[in-house]
């Protein structure tokens, strides 16, 4: 016996999250996980809930630490 989950047995459907028009191959995957047209691609175009700003501060952080010298002893 075959137990197959409903996700496996049926294929994505190709249509914007937003308009519900099918976008065939010209589909535009978002950070934030739904497909959208080329008119609803742009994340304040479709009220994104993903937090591109806090990404990029995070990718800044990591990529550029801070660099401080030591410090110089008095005579």
């Amino acid at each position: 016996e075959e137990t197959k989950t409903p996700d496996a047995s049926k294929p994505k459907k190709n249509r914007c999250f937003m308009c519900r028009k099918k976008v065939g191959l010209t589909g535009f995957d978002c950070r934030c996980g739904n497909l959208f047209c080329g008119l609803h691609r742009y994340s304040d175009k479709h009220n994104c809930p993903y937090d591109y700003k806090a990404e990029a501060a995070a990718k800044i952080r990591k990529e550029n630490p801070v660099v401080v010298a030591d410090k110089i002893q008095r005579i």
